[in-house]
């Protein structure tokens, strides 16, 4: 196999992953919440309900709702810099997306390590409290989504340790 066809079966794979309903909704969550914090355009939220609500029965929808709502802000007050985020659409995953998406996953799939891993990350803390609070805020949505039947597929410890020491220094990143 070529090398160039290698890359472009890693790039399916990946379509096929985001296009997932369990991982998309997390994505377009994460990415619609964070684009109304920053241009408090309702029409963002809008947009997060309209597609939870035609891929999860009312209860889900508002429970993964308010469980998201939760965890933006939770992470928003025990982050030490902005969260990241690229705008709805694009194809690429930045390192905070990365992370969220594992930590909604590990919730869901009982991985304790990935799923400390993830928050205490996105906290970009050194205590082990704000890693805690977030933990417990993001499993609100992680259940929701879960009893909605949109369970996200494992991404283990090892994956996420790569994720953390292979990505860019989020200094140095931009928000989108």
């Amino acid at each position: 196999m070529r090398f160039e066809d290698q890359d472009n079966n890693l790039q399916n794979v990946a379509t096929r992953y985001l296009a997932r309903d369990p991982e998309s909704l997390v994505l377009s969550g994460y990415r619609g919440w964070l684009a109304f914090a920053a241009d408090r355009d309702i029409s963002k939220l809008e947009a997060i309900w309209n597609e939870f609500s035609k891929k999860l029965d009312h209860k889900c929808a508002l429970m993964a709702m308010s469980g998201l709502e939760n965890l933006i802000r939770k992470m928003g007050v025990c982050a030490q810099c902005p969260l990241r985020f690229h705008c709805q659409g694009t194809k690429n995953l930045c390192r905070d997306e990365c992370l969220m998406l594992a930590l909604i996953s590990s919730l869901q799939n009982g991985d304790e390590e990935s799923a400390y891993l993830s928050a205490s990350t996105l906290t970009s803390t050194t205590s082990a409290k704000g890693a805690i609070e977030v933990l417990a805020s993001a499993t609100e949505f992680a259940m929701a989504l879960k009893l909605g039947g949109k369970q996200l597929l494992p991404i283990e410890a090892g994956a996420v340790r790569w994720i953390i020491e292979k990505s860019p220094n989020p200094e140095s990143a931009t928000v989108h």
